[in-house]
């Protein structure tokens, strides 16, 4: 039985993914043939507000899509998903962003990325939002819009008393003082060593890396390790909370459901170690599904799978 209902404000990306397969990467100059052309809804906010949406939060998304009809298509997508849509911002002049996969036969992929309007979310359309994020629960933030939205966003929920969640990727660096005023992180394995000064290409331990963030930054460190779980570092907790066992189709979008289930079952006032489990469930359930939207479930699902 939930105590609550969460309440969430989720500041970030949304962004259109163009995919396209073909037999193999055209040279220079070249065109080839493709197929199974696909415009699909992504960017990680717009994905972390529709999981926090499902799962059974309240859900105010805070982002900038262009004046077009891609970005027209993104605001019925997230109102017809429950997500209020009253801060997302039309940035004239700008395109909505939008990334481009070819996927050739061999299974690797070439991606270009625009994220157009995304760099233009500006601290004063977060300041817009300070009255909505002072009346939730948790602010959860990513790093795929303009980092100075994304530091004046951490800076009013930090006056405001709402706990913030910090999932750093894709990585870009912020001020120390800045992460300091979080409540959680919750980078992978390379956004952690990344956020470290360590290089990302090796592999780490993630107790360490765990231990190494909680000591340079005094928050809650949660470092995610896909199937094997999260290893948890706080002034109570030091372990990890392993992961669930699935048959894996696609982990895209994986992280993104894991943060807004990690959203709401803070929001919930769920213990973290329990909120961990809840958020794991959700992201193991989201991996044996091909896609990102179609594969966030919903809460009943969720509830419904055996722990």
């Amino acid at each position: 039985m939930r105590s609550k209902q969460a309440r969430v404000a989720v500041i970030g990306s949304y962004a259109v993914g163009m995919t396209m397969s073909c037999g193999r990467f055209p040279r220079e100059g070249e065109t080839v043939m493709g197929h199974g052309f696909q415009v699909l809804h992504g960017g990680k906010g717009s994905n972390q507000a529709i999981a926090v949406a499902r799962l059974g939060g309240a859900v105010t998304f805070g982002g900038s899509v262009g004046n077009d009809t891609f970005g027209s298509a993104a605001l019925r997508m997230l109102q017809d998903e429950g997500v209020d849509t009253s801060f997302v911002k039309h940035a004239q002049g700008f395109p909505t962003g939008v990334g481009f996969v070819m996927v050739a036969e061999s299974g690797n992929n070439e991606i270009v990325i625009d994220l157009g309007a995304n760099n233009h979310l500006l601290p004063s359309d977060i300041d817009r939002m300070s009255d909505a994020i002072a009346e939730k629960d948790l602010l959860l933030v990513q790093l795929e819009i303009n980092a100075e939205a994304v530091i004046r966003a951490i800076d009013i929920s930090h006056q405001k008393g709402t706990r913030i969640i910090l999932n750093p990727a894709p990585f870009q660096s912020l001020p120390d003082e800045t992460v300091k005023k979080t409540t959680y992180i919750t980078p992978n394995e390379t956004e952690a060593a990344a956020m470290l000064g360590v290089d990302p290409h090796k592999e780490h331990d993630g107790r360490k890396l765990a231990e190494m963030l909680y000591e340079k930054y005094c928050v809650n460190v949660l470092v995610t390790l896909g199937e094997k779980g999260v290893y948890v570092r706080t002034d109570s907790l030091n372990e990890l909370v392993p992961g669930y066992r699935v048959t894996v189709v696609d982990t895209t979008g994986a992280g993104d459901a894991f943060s807004g289930a990690l959203a709401v079952a803070l929001g919930e006032d769920r213990p973290l170690r329990d909120a961990i489990r809840f958020a794991n469930r959700a992201a193991s359930m989201s991996v044996e599904v091909e896609g990102v939207v179609p594969s966030i479930p919903f809460r009943a699902d969720v509830d419904a799978r055996c722990t």
